[in-house]
């Protein structure tokens, strides 16, 4: 008998090191660093700004390889949905009457 199973079902995507979640942060992070290459490109010439856009882009690739070892996927997920929770609840005590 043959049983498919499917290697990612507990793990999380992987893509070049990044995994999860982070991936969303890596790709806004490259958005935001072509943005900039291409503003600096236009101030100064295109080298210039090719060189701001990929010295900003293997920035952000280490930087959040070093977030995604000092913060777990799950802490990650944990943290994101605590945001919209308060910090406190106050539960005002009942006298009960007879």
């Amino acid at each position: 008998m043959k049983t498919q199973v499917y290697r990612n079902l507990d793990r999380p995507f992987t893509l070049l090191g990044i995994k999860g979640r982070y991936i969303i942060f890596a790709g806004v992070a490259v958005i935001a660093s072509i943005v900039i290459g291409l503003v600096a490109g236009t101030i100064g010439n295109t080298f210039v700004g090719l060189a701001v856009a990929l010295v900003l882009i293997v920035g952000c690739y280490l930087g959040i390889l070093e977030i995604q070892q000092r913060f777990p996927e799950k802490a990650l997920s944990r943290k994101l949905g605590s945001m919209g929770l308060p910090k406190s609840v106050t539960v005002r005590s009942k006298v009960w009457k007879r």
